[in-house]
């Protein structure tokens, strides 16, 4: 008997575990461009110097606010040749975690497909360390919208 409680034990624990920590998310931000700063070289290449400030939603019952800063280099078509950038995330608990990513070489200004990887986290986003968000990110004007789907 106790055998049988403890192998339904681990079996519910696991089942647990794995619809928790194991799940697929999605995030949305909304935000405003804070700033700005480009460099133009004389061949008529950019290097661009900005900052993101918002907010964020997911459909793990998760929102607040979130900035990112970063910086682009496009090259003299405005294509992107290089993009880094770093993302804090405040959640309405308190509980903070950090996305390090990149956009993908070739996207143009206004439309881009990058990835957001989450290198750290408190609290409720300790278990989410090392998942993977892809998003898409279009400006109107200096507002951000920026929808992404985030994976282990």
């Amino acid at each position: 008997m106790k055998y049988i409680f403890f192998v339904f034990y681990i079996f519910i624990i696991n089942l647990y575990t794995f619809n928790t920590f194991s799940k697929d998310f999605t995030l949305k931000g909304t935000g405003k461009l804070v700033r700005n700063e480009t460099i133009t070289f004389p061949d008529g290449a950019k290097f661009v110097s900005f900052k993101h400030e918002g907010g964020f939603e997911t459909d793990v019952g998760k929102y607040g606010m979130y900035h990112c800063t970063g910086s682009i280099l496009y090259n003299l078509k405005s294509m992107l040749e290089n993009m880094f950038f770093a993302c804090e995330f405040k959640d309405q608990d308190g509980d903070i975690f950090i996305g390090m990513g990149k956009r993908k070489k070739g996207s143009d200004i206004d439309r881009a497909v990058g990835q957001n990887n989450i290198i750290s986290g408190s609290g409720f986003w300790e278990d989410f360390v090392g998942y993977s968000c892809t998003y898409s990110v279009v400006y109107v004007e200096k507002i951000v919208f920026s929808p992404g789907n985030c994976r282990k």
